[in-house]
């Protein structure tokens, strides 16, 4: 089956930015692909992986939202699809080695 790259990694990038706890598997459903056939998209194209691009994506999402004072850490961390305040902050933490008040704080 032929697919255009660039599509697929267009509506794969608007998936992320609705639903942000989206699986690799809901994804390739969805878009009616296999799930290898996005993984070769993203190394193909973004030099990646959809692990690694997704955490990244999870990361600036974090910030921007961070960077709004009316929502708390764990509003947050909701908002990501993280099922707990500390698993929220563990995915942080080990991202910017800060915790994501820190975070907030040094971000203003």
């Amino acid at each position: 089956m032929a697919y255009n790259r660039s599509k697929l990694l267009k509506e794969l990038d608007a998936l992320i930015s609705n639903s942000p706890s989206i699986r690799l598997s809901e994804i390739a459903r969805t878009l009616g692909v296999d799930r290898h056939t996005i993984e070769n998209a993203m190394r193909s194209v973004r030099k990646t992986s959809f692990r690694e691009y997704k955490r990244r994506e999870l990361l600036n999402m974090a910030r921007e939202m961070l960077n709004q004072p009316d929502l708390s850490v764990k509003e947050v961390g909701i908002r990501l699809g993280y099922s707990s305040p500390a698993s929220f902050s563990r995915f942080i933490s080990q991202a910017t080695g800060k915790s994501p008040s820190r975070l907030r704080e040094e971000n203003p």
